[in-house]
Formats: C-alpha cells, structure tokens, sequence
C-alpha cells in the first residue's frame, strides 16, 4: 500500500481489495453470546456476497465454538486474496477459501458503510504515517 498511501481515494480503493493481506483483531469490550457476534458479521457479509458463495457464511458460523465471548475475548481474521485466516476466541483456527467473502469482508471494515468508521480512519492514518 506504500505505492497509495498519499493518495486516500487510492488508499481505500486498496483497502477494499482483499490482494492486499491484513489482519483485524477483534477485541471485545463486553460479554456478548456467540450466536449474536456471528449473525452480526452474516448480516453484515450476506448482502454485500450477492447471492454467491453463501455457503462459506455457514463455514464461517462453524469456526465459532458455542461458547460465549468474554470482554478482552479476541479474534482475528487475516485475508489474504481469496483466502481467510480465522482464530476464534478459544484459539482454534479455521480457513475459508472464497473471493466473495474475503471482497464482502473487506467491505464490511473498509467500505462506504463500514461497521466501525473510527476503525477505517485509524487503519487511513496508520497506513500513512508508514
């Protein structure tokens, strides 16, 4: 991203395509049960996938143990093309292989209706001050 980092039309264009590998590392700042984090992010992916690849949604609800999150639980998702690495908050690793979702993922975090807008201005100002 070096190559768009001052340019911010450039940068979010990038931000958006998953060839570009990152991380997000959820940390929860309160209790919340599994089954409403994963329906959060379903609801927030299914749209955005198009009717296409649904299936990988119901991979994704498979890679969280039914255990419910704790405040300071973690999670990571790392995307790399079509290829998304998942550490749930127990530890377990999951991999989904899917251009839809890992597209609809970067858009959830990155795009115009972006889940956590101050998450997409500190990830812009991290990446140029780089």
């Amino acid at each position: 991203m070096s190559v768009v980092k001052d340019d911010e039309k450039e940068l979010k264009k990038a931000l958006l395509d998953p060839n570009y590998p990152r991380t997000i590392r959820i940390v929860m700042n309160r209790n919340l049960s599994i089954d409403k984090y994963t329906s959060a992010i379903i609801e927030a992916l299914e749209p955005r996938m198009a009717g296409q690849d649904l299936e990988s949604l119901d991979e994704f609800k498979k890679m969280n143990p039914p255990v419910d999150l704790v405040q300071g639980a973690e999670m990571e998702m790392t995307i790399r093309g079509d290829t998304l690495l998942y550490k749930n908050a127990v530890g377990g690793l999951g991999q989904i292989k899917s251009i839809v979702f890992t597209r609809a993922l970067c858009d959830v975090y990155y795009g115009e209706d972006a889940v956590s807008p101050s998450h997409l201005e500190d990830v812009i100002k991290g990446v140029k001050s780089l």
